[in-house]
C-alpha cells in the first residue's frame, strides 16, 4: 500500500532489526503474580477513581458473510485465549501495589443469539440493543477474562462475532495480532498442528516486569520539563453546555470519509512536503482549533506505542503511552511552515516517549480539575487499517470499531486510512457538545483540507473555512429598507406628529406629577425658546443636569427642539467627572432644575435654570432651526480605558433609526412604558424615543424604586404599565419577591446590560408565561441596540442568545485577523450600519482604535466598531454573547474597565500599584466570565498600604463618591 509506506508507524515497523540501545527483554522470574506496566498502572488506578465505568471499554463488530463454522470459531477464540497470558489475567491490589495474575486456565463463555426468526426492523433493533447493553457493561477487575464475546446468528450465511474487552489487556495494535492469530488458529483447526505450542517465548507479563526495573531517562524527563513548563493553556473549545464538575464519559461519536479525490490529494501533498498523512492532518487539526478557539498555544494528546523491539511486535497486550504535542504558533504562518513546525515537535516527542504520562503529572504538577485531563482537552489519533484478514475463500468479513456511547475526552479526532480513503470520527463528550456542532466540526475540517490541498502556501488564517450556509447567514445582503420614519428628518418632528394625534393623552408620569401630549410640547417649547435666544439657533451640545422629574423629559425635548443636541449628566455624578465631561464637550449652556444648580460647579457656563421658565397653557410659537438627520441629537459618555469617560454624539439619524427598528421587530407599541435607567445610559433612549413617538405614557420612576421591590409593583401596577426594560438580575428579584398581580398589566419585558441567565427565562416562564420577554445588545456607539431576540420557553441551553441583527445593523464576528470566525466559534462582535455613531467627541486617537475601516466593503467609507466583546452564533444563527475580549466588563448594568479603576486607585498616595480583577466568589474564578454571574465582584489588589486605617481612609474615600458608573463597582473592593 503506498500511503502506508508513508505512515510513522509503518516506517517504525519496517525499521531495522535493533535492541533499542543494547536492551533486551528476559521472561521474568516464574510467578502467577506480575507487576503493571506503567500504562497499565495508570488505567488501573483510573478505573479506581470511577469505578462502574465502561470508558475503558473497547469493542470490536466482525461480520461475517458465508457458511461461518462456528465450532471452530469458538474453538479458534479459546486458542488465541491459551496462547496470550494477558488475556488470562486478572488484577488485585496487594500490599497496597496493583498486580496482574496470569490465571492457566479461564473460562470464556461464548453467547450464541439467532436473531434470524426476526424481520428486518425488529432484527436491528434488537441487535442493537446487544450491542449497546454488552459494550456499556463494566467489568471487574479481579475477574478473568476481561473480554466477553458474543455470536449473533442473522442467517446461514450471516453471522456477527462482537467482542468487548477492557484496554488494560489490549491495544489498537494488539487487535490487529488477535485477528491474525485467530484466522490463523480457524483456518488451521482441527487439523494436526491446531493447537502446537506457538506460544510466544515473551509474554506481555514478562515487558512489564521488565518495565518497572528501568529508570526513566532524565534527558527524557528534562525535555517534556522543557516543552510543558510555564502556564499551560486551557483549550479554548466553544462547547453547548457548561463544564460538568466531574465527567461523566457519556459520549457520541460522528464519522465520516473523505471524497476520494481529497483522500488522493492528501496523499499526494504529504508526500510532496516530505510529511506523513499523521502529521499532514494533525497541523490541519492544529488549524481547525485554532480557528475555533483562537488559541496559538495549542496542546494535544497522542497515543504513542512503547513496542521499542520487535520482539514486542507480536504481542498482545497494552503497550499505549500519552504524548503531549505542544505547539505554538501565529496565524500568520503558512500551512506548510506549520507543517514543519508540527514535524519537528512530532518527532521529537516520539523520540522521548519513554517517560509515563502520570509521572509527567507528578513532576510537572499542572493545575488539576476533576472535570479536566491536566494538560490537553483533545486527541487525536492516526491509524492505518490493515488488510481485511481471510478467514476462507468462501468466507467474506468486515469489521469495525463500535462506539458505545462512552468518551474518555472532550474531543477525539480519529483519522483512519483504509482502501485509499481516509475517515474522520470525532468523539464527543455529550455533556459538553450537541452532534449538531460536531457535524459543523465535520464541515469545517473538510473545508479547511480542501482549502490546505488547493494552496498549501496560505496562511493560517487564510484557508477558506466557511459553508454556504454560513456565509449566506454572515454576508446576507444588507440592505437598508425605508421604514415609517422615512420622511423625518429629525427626531422631534416624529414627536410632534404624536402630539397632534394623541394631544389629551398622557405622555409622562412622574409620581403625582403628570403632563398631557399637549402640555409637555408646550413646555418642551417654551425650554426650547429659552435656549434659542442663548444659542442662536446654532447645532450645539446643551448639558442636561435636572433630578429625575416630567420637567426633566421636558428639558431633553426642548434641547432637541431648539436645534441643539442634550448631554445628560447625571446629578449623582461625582464633580470630577461632571467637570470632564463638560470641559471635554466644550459645553457652554447647562439645562438644570433649582434643587440640581446647588452641587453644579463646573467654572464659567451659563447654566439655564428650567424651574425658572414661564409655563403656559396657550400654545407658544417658535421658530425651530432647521435640524437635519446628520445633526447631533445627544451625547453619552462612557467608561473609558483611558481612565476617563469618552462621549459618544448620536445624530438624529442614528436615533430615528435605532426607534424605527423597534415598531418593525416589536409586536406592539407601549401603551405604558416604565423608564427606570438615568437618562444617562443609552438604555434609557429605548423608552422615552419609542414611548413618545407612538401615543404611549412614559412612565418616569423616582430614584432608585428598584430597592423598594413592593413600592416597584405598585408603580406597574397603578400606571396600568404594559412595557419596561430592566437589568436581567433586577427582573429575577422583581419577579420573585413582588405580589404577582400587581404586575398583571405587563405585556413586554426586555432586558439588557448584563447576560441573561436560563435560570432567570425558567422563573419568567414559571411566574408570568403571557408575558413576552426579550434579550437585547448594543453599545453606545451603536445607539442603543443592535441585536435583539424574542426569548420562548423551549429554549435551553447554556446560554441565552442575543439574538439577530436589528435595525438595519450589521454585525460581525470576527478573529483577530479580522476572519468570520465559524458558526459555533467564538468572535469578537464588530458592528456597522447607520445605527453606528462613528466616532468619540474630541478623541481622534480613541476613534481610530475603536472604528476600523469596514473590511468586507471594498472602496468603501464604511466602518465597523470594534466592540470588545465576545459572542458566537448557534446552530439556529441567533448569536450569544460570551463575555469581554478586554478588561472591560460589564457588571450590574454597569459599563467598566479595570484599568480605570486601577488608574483612579493609583491617585492616592496610600497606593503605588494596584491590580483590578474581576472575580465570582461562588465559582471562585477570576476571569471576565464572571461578568456573566450575578454574584460577580470587583477585586482590588493594592501595594503600599502602611496600615489598617490608611486602608479604611482609602475606601472612606471610594465610598464617598456615591453611584458614578466605576464608583458604583470601587464600593465592592471592601
Amino acid at each position: 500500500m503506498e500511503n502506508e509506506k508513508l505512515s510513522l508507524l509503518s516506517k517504525w515497523k519496517s525499521r531495522k532489526k535493533m535492541t533499542s540501545g543494547g536492551f533486551s527483554i528476559l521472561k521474568a522470574p516464574q510467578s502467577r503474580n506480575y507487576p503493571l506496566s506503567r500504562g497499565q498502572h495508570r488505567l488501573y488506578f483510573l478505573e479506581q477513581l470511577y469505578p462502574n465505568n465502561p470508558v475503558y471499554n473497547s469493542s470490536e463488530i466482525y461480520h461475517f458473510y458465508g457458511p461461518l463454522d462456528i465450532d471452530r470459531l469458538r474453538e479458534s477464540l479459546q486458542a488465541v485465549l491459551k496462547v496470550s497470558d494477558i488475556l488470562r489475567c486478572s488484577f488485585h491490589l496487594r500490599d497496597g501495589k496493583p498486580i496482574q495474575k496470569v490465571h492457566d486456565r479461564v473460562h470464556l463463555d461464548i453467547e450464541s443469539i439467532d436473531l434470524s426468526n426476526l424481520a428486518g426492523p425488529d432484527m436491528e433493533s434488537r441487535q442493537e440493543e446487544i450491542l449497546t447493553s454488552d459494550s456499556l457493561a463494566p467489568f471487574n477487575l479481579e475477574h478473568a477474562p476481561l473480554l466477553r464475546i458474543k455470536i449473533l446468528k442473522r442467517s446461514s450465511t450471516e453471522h456477527i462475532l462482537f467482542i468487548t474487552m477492557h484496554h488494560i489487556i489490549m491495544d489498537k495494535w494488539s487487535m490487529d495480532i488477535f485477528r491474525e492469530q485467530l484466522t490463523g488458529y480457524y483456518k488451521a483447526l482441527p487439523g494436526e498442528e491446531a493447537l502446537t505450542d506457538s506460544k510466544s517465548k515473551i509474554q506481555f507479563t514478562d515487558y512489564a516486569y521488565w518495565q518497572q526495573s528501568q529508570e526513566v531517562d532524565p534527558q527524557q524527563l528534562r525535555y517534556w520539563k522543557d516543552q510543558l513548563s510555564g502556564e499551560i493553556p486551557m483549550l479554548n473549545l466553544p462547547t453547548d453546555f457548561q463544564m460538568p464538575l466531574k465527567p461523566s464519559f457519556k459520549g457520541g461519536s460522528n464519522v465520516r470519509d473523505l471524497p476520494d479525490k481529497l483522500s488522493g490529494q492528501i496523499t499526494d501533498l504529504s508526500k510532496k512536503c516530505k510529511v506523513t498523512p499523521y502529521v499532514f492532518l494533525l497541523s490541519a487539526y492544529y488549524v481547525l482549533l485554532h480557528r475555533y478557539s483562537g488559541n496559538c498555544d495549542i496542546l494535544i494528546g497522542s497515543p504513542i506505542s512503547t513496542r521499542n523491539s520487535r520482539t514486542l511486535e507480536k504481542i498482545i497486550g497494552f503497550f499505549d503511552e500519552t504524548i503531549v504535542l505542544r505547539t505554538k504558533f501565529g496565524p500568520s504562518l503558512k500551512f506548510t511552515e506549520l507543517l514543519e513546525l508540527v514535524r519537528q515537535t512530532t518527532m521529537a516527542s516520539f523520540s522521548n516517549k519513554d517517560v509515563p504520562f502520570d509521572l509527567l503529572v507528578k513532576e510537572l504538577n499542572p493545575e488539576r480539575s476533576a472535570s479536566n485531563n491536566p494538560f490537553f482537552r483533545t486527541m487525536f489519533i492516526y491509524h492505518d487499517v490493515p488488510p481485511v484478514p481471510a478467514f476462507g475463500d468462501d468466507i467474506r468479513l468486515h469489521y469495525t470499531f463500535f462506539n458505545k456511547g462512552v468518551s474518555k475526552f472532550d474531543l477525539t479526532l480519529y483519522v483512519s486510512y483504509e482502501n485509499g480513503i481516509f475517515s474522520t470520527e470525532f468523539e464527543y463528550t455529550t455533556d459538553l457538545f450537541k452532534n449538531a456542532t460536531i457535524e459543523n466540526l465535520q464541515d469545517h475540517y473538510r473545508l479547511l483540507l480542501e482549502g490546505i490541498v488547493e494552496d498549501p502556501e496560505l496562511t493560517i488564517n487564510k484557508i477558506p473555512i466557511l459553508t454556504n450556509k454560513e456565509k449566506e447567514l454572515f454576508l446576507g445582503e444588507n440592505v437598508v429598507v425605508p421604514g415609517p420614519y422615512a420622511g423625518y428628518n429629525n427626531i422631534y418632528e416624529i414627536f410632534e406628529d404624536a402630539v397632534k394625534n394623541n394631544p389629551t393623552e398622557l405622555a409622562i408620569v412622574f409620581g403625582e406629577q403628570s403632563l398631557t401630549y399637549a402640555e409637555l410640547n408646550n413646555r418642551a417649547t417654551e425650554i426650547a425658546n429659552a435656549i434659542l435666544e442663548r444659542t442662536l439657533g446654532k447645532n450645539e451640545i446643551v448639558g442636561l443636569h435636572a433630578n429625575r422629574s416630567a420637567e426633566m423629559i421636558a428639558g431633553l425635548l426642548g434641547i432637541l427642539k431648539a436645534g441643539c443636541a442634550y448631554l445628560p449628566i447625571d446629578t449623582e455624578y461625582p464633580e470630577k467627572r461632571i467637570i470632564h465631561v463638560v470641559e471635554d464637550s466644550n459645553v457652554a449652556l447647562i439645562l438644570s432644575d433649582s434643587k440640581s444648580i446647588t452641587i453644579l460647579d463646573c467654572g464659567p457656563r451659563e447654566i439655564l435654570n428650567i424651574d425658572e421658565i414661564g409655563f403656559s397653557t396657550e400654545n407658544p410659537s417658535i421658530r425651530p432651526p432647521s435640524c437635519g438627520r446628520d445633526d447631533l441629537a445627544y451625547v453619552i459618555y462612557t467608561s473609558g480605558s483611558t481612565g476617563k469617560p469618552k462621549g459618544v454624539p448620536v445624530t438624529h439619524g442614528n436615533i430615528i433609526n435605532s426607534t424605527e427598528g423597534r415598531l418593525t421587530f416589536y409586536r406592539e407599541n407601549p401603551r405604558a412604558y416604565l423608564l427606570m435607567s438615568s437618562v444617562s445610559f443609552d438604555s434609557s433612549k429605548a423608552g422615552i424615543f419609542w414611548t413618545l413617538c407612538t401615543g404611549g405614557t412614559l412612565v418616569v420612576s423616582e430614584n432608585r424604586l428598584e430597592q423598594n421591590i413592593e413600592k416597584l409593583g405598585d408603580v406597574i401596577a397603578s400606571n396600568s404599565v404594559t412595557h419596561t426594560l430592566m437589568l436581567p438580575s433586577l427582573y429575577k428579584t422583581v419577579i420573585e419577591y413582588s405580589d404577582l398581580s400587581k404586575l398583571s398589566s405587563l405585556r413586554t419585558v426586555i432586558v439588557a446590560g448584563e447576560a441573561c441567565t436560563p435560570a432567570i427565562c425558567a422563573t419568567h416562564f414559571e411566574k408570568l408565561p403571557g408575558v413576552l420577554l426579550y434579550n437585547e445588545y448594543g453599545p453606545t456607539e451603536a445607539t442603543v441596540w443592535a441585536v435583539a431576540h424574542k426569548i420562548e420557553s423551549r429554549e435551553q441551553g447554556v446560554v441565552v442568545p442575543i439574538g439577530k441583527p436589528v435595525a438595519n445593523a450589521e454585525v460581525y464576528l470576527l478573529d483577530s485577523n479580522l476572519e468570520m470566525v465559524p458558526l459555533g466559534a467564538p468572535g469578537e462582535i464588530y458592528i456597522g450600519g447607520p445605527g453606528l455613531a462613528g466616532r468619540y467627541i474630541n478623541n481622534h486617537k480613541l476613534t481610530k482604535e475603536a472604528y476600523i475601516d469596514h473590511p468586507f466593503e471594498k472602496n468603501s467609507s464604511g466602518k465597523l466598531y470594534k466592540t470588545g466583546d465576545l459572542g458566537r452564533y448557534n446552530h439556529a444563527g441567533d448569536i450569544e454573547y460570551l463575555g469581554r475580549a478586554d478588561e472591560q466588563v460589564k457588571i450590574r448594568g454597569f459599563r467598566v474597565e479595570l484599568g480605570e479603576i486601577e488608574k483612579i486607585l493609583e491617585e492616592y498616595k496610600e497606593v503605588e500599584k494596584a491590580i483590578v480583577l474581576l472575580q465570582d466568589p461562588i465559582k471562585r474564578n477570576l476571569a471576565i466570565d464572571a461578568t456573566t454571574s450575578e454574584t460577580a465582584q470587583i477585586i482590588a489588589y493594592l501595594e503600599r498600604l502602611d496600615n489598617e486605617d490608611q486602608i479604611d481612609e482609602l475606601l472612606t474615600s471610594i465610598r464617598t463618591l456615591k453611584e458614578d458608573e466605576k464608583m458604583y463597582l470601587l464600593q465592592k473592593l471592601q
